[in-house]
């Protein structure tokens, strides 16, 4: 006599067990294997967890594994006591729905890990200037030009990281120093002479396209030019010379104080600010921007390290470990519990409009962000950022956010509101990129600022895909 078939219910509710048992199975089989993946390929070379050296997610993604297993273990005691597996379309179901099961899971591993970026492409070391890096300037946004200079010779990349342009100097001869910044896509430029040694020619350079605007022979010029406003102003060893930073028109001509010697200069809009070492010790002077007249000067503190100019519009300087904020008037504001922000060494600062951003010491433990308000020298915030102890970078990207490259157990790009320092998003990995001890960042855009020839002149990021 036949076995009746089981009823209907029973039936479905087999399939539905099976079905979960091999579901379950397939996710706490690629967790598994997605955990030695962290364990074994991602982790820090100690293979210990700790000090930022753990894989962020492999915790919480261990104890999903876990479960999920024990979920599957408990699924399978069900199905063998109660016989469910001895449907042929109840099998083709289940393995149907495990392999589907893979992707939510894999959605939740992306989700525990975070973001992740690789590199995508690079230059080939040695096909741009090799000798010493002198700093970089990015051109306008639309261009999506960025340069790097060195010491023989000046390259433009253009928006796919290939080379655009490239200004060699003659041989013999040098290029000395660069200005910080290319207001309307001009930067300034020093070059060596036969007679004059490094630094007797000023060159200013389309960032754009590398083409030579203009040249100026300077004798006994003095550090790097600053470019700032309508202003190319640079020192030389008895004055502060201005010129027009499009034609290279004399402008002005301001002699130091007698006795005095540059120590850095600085060009805004409205005024230019010399750092000058005098009779009376270090002082700060600034000059009128359309007439080079002096408009005030102040003495400045100076401490174990040598006092910098951060901006001349507005005018403000570090000095002894404090930021220095001065009125139209040369009076001094500074916040006496302001963190401390060093001059020297690896400091990393960014001024973006009215704010100076700047890495600085906790406790000579790791680095912090800090935000300083360049109108009244305000301490507005302070962001520490996790296990990470050391800021590599700081750049304004072109949608209003600070970001940060911070180094710890591992390489992170963070970014951040300006007016809070609060991420606005999960830090991003990165992940098997050679960063040298100095670097710019320009978006997804990395130029090596290292004297290592080794390393890739410039190279570009793109998210990871795959694990």
């Amino acid at each position: 006599m036949d076995t009746p078939p089981p009823p209907l219910v029973k039936r479905l509710r087999d399939h539905v067990r099976l079905a979960a048992a091999c579901a379950f199975s397939a996710v706490a089989v690629l967790w598994a294997v997605l955990c030695v993946k962290l364990t074994a390929a991602d982790m820090a070379p100690a293979l210990v967890c700790g000090d930022g050296g753990c894989p962020r997610g492999l915790g919480t993604l261990v104890l999903w594994a876990v479960a999920a297993g024990l979920a599957a273990g408990g699924l399978w005691w069900s199905v063998v006591k109660g016989r469910a597996y001895r449907s042929a379309g109840g099998w083709t179901a289940a393995v149907a729905l495990a392999l589907v099961a893979l992707w939510p899971g894999w959605l939740g591993f992306s989700w525990l890990r975070g973001p992740h970026m690789d590199l995508f492409s690079y230059q080939a070391p040695g096909s741009s200037a090799v000798g010493k890096p002198l700093g970089s300037w990015a051109g306008p946004p639309a261009t999506r030009i960025v340069v790097r200079a060195g010491a023989d010779g000046v390259t433009g990349y253009d928006g796919e990281g290939r080379r655009g342009w490239s200004l060699r100097v003659p041989a013999g001869g040098a290029v000395c120093a660069m200005s910080a910044d290319s207001p309307s896509g001009t930067g300034l430029l020093t070059f060596a002479t036969v007679l004059d040694g490094c630094g007797g020619r000023l060159v200013a350079v389309d960032v754009t396209s590398g083409k030579q605007l203009w040249t100026m022979n300077i004798p006994h010029l003095v550090g790097r030019p600053a470019a700032g406003g309508s202003l190319a102003v640079t020192a030389t060893a008895d004055a502060v010379v201005a010129y027009d930073l499009a034609t290279g028109a004399d402008r002005w001509r301001s002699p130091l104080p007698a006795g005095a010697s540059a120590m850095e200069v600085a060009a805004g809009p409205d005024r230019v600010l010399l750092l000058a070492r005098t009779g009376e010790g270090v002082e700060l002077l600034a000059l009128d921007a359309r007439t080079g007249g002096v408009a005030w000067r102040h003495p400045m503190p100076v401490g174990y390290e040598s006092p910098r100019i951060v901006s001349a519009s507005p005018a403000a300087a570090v000095a002894d470990g404090r930021l220095m904020v001065f009125d139209e008037a040369g009076r001094p504001r500074a916040e006496p519990e302001a963190p401390y922000v060093p001059t020297t060494g690896e400091a990393d600062w960014l001024v973006a409009g009215d704010v100076l951003y700047a890495s600085v010491p906790e406790r000579e433990e790791r680095e912090l962000l800090a935000a300083f308000s360049l109108k009244d020298g305000r301490h507005l915030w302070t962001r520490a950022f996790d296990q990470d102890w050391r800021v590599r970078a700081l750049a304004a990207d072109r949608y209003g956010r600070i970001a940060v490259v911070t180094e710890g157990g591992y390489t992170h790009l963070w970014h951040l509101a300006p007016g809070t320092g609060k991420p606005t998003g999960e830090p991003t990995v990165l992940r098997g990129l050679r960063l040298g001890e100095s670097f710019a960042l320009y978006g997804r855009t990395f130029l090596n600022l290292d004297d290592d020839g080794r390393l890739p002149p410039i190279f570009d990021v793109a998210p990871t895909i795959g694990w």
